[in-house]
């Protein structure tokens, strides 16, 4: 083959290289073009789905403080599950009554923080995010949360679970705090699992809460 011809094809192929990274530029401005419009759309085929669901009748639960810690959680976890059912799915708020003192709460989150980060990584207890104190001033609740399984999540929360699970671990909390844990949970039904973090986020919104992750859409 001669050297033209070797030459030529290299142009062509060349040439073909850079029509198609325009072609690939031109698509990924029109893309990007409607990035907002296609978003929109998609939040509001979302707003149509969620409501489609339902919520259940709330219920309420009232813990003493000075179970924390104690055998008699189980009793109270126990309640839950009776009430609540094996496999509700649904959003539940922790809240605390006018007579724990704030003060108290933030006194022992902190400490709990500080001791859990002096040790080492493998060491440390899965405790929920603590959220900024100007985020949450003066709120009374203590955590959002959602799950398939409510009362198993709850229970993981205030009685035991597994040192590295992500939860509040109150069992770690000292049990002569004055007042009361009001635990509500609303069941969802009729929607998908995963757009009950809507009604978690918004509920959140709400009642900023002490404790936990958020932002979760």
């Amino acid at each position: 083959m001669s050297h033209s011809l070797l030459f030529t094809d290299s142009i062509v192929v060349h040439f073909r290289r850079v029509v198609l990274a325009l072609v690939d530029v031109k698509e990924a401005a029109s893309s990007v073009a409607d990035l907002i419009a296609r978003t929109a759309k998609a939040l509001r085929d979302t707003a149509g789905e969620l409501e489609q669901g339902a919520l259940v009748e709330p219920v309420e639960f009232v813990i003493p403080m000075a179970d924390l810690g104690t055998e008699r959680m189980a009793g109270h976890c126990r309640r839950i599950l009776d009430g609540v059912g094996r496999k509700q799915l649904g959003v539940y708020i922790i809240d605390l009554d006018a007579d724990v003192p704030l003060c108290r709460v933030h006194d022992i989150i902190g400490k709990l923080k500080a001791a859990n980060v002096a040790l080492p990584k493998n060491d440390r207890t899965g405790f929920a995010k603590v959220n900024k104190r100007e985020d949450c001033e003066g709120s009374r609740c203590l955590y959002v949360g959602k799950s398939e399984k409510t009362a198993e999540r709850l229970k993981e929360h205030l009685h035991y679970v597994h040192p590295t699970t992500y939860a509040l671990h109150l069992n770690r909390w000292p049990s002569d705090i004055p007042g009361n844990l009001i635990v509500k949970v609303i069941g969802v039904k009729d929607i998908a699992s995963s757009l009950v973090t809507f009604i978690e986020d918004q509920v959140a919104r709400d009642t900023p809460p002490i404790l936990g992750k958020r932002g979760s859409v």
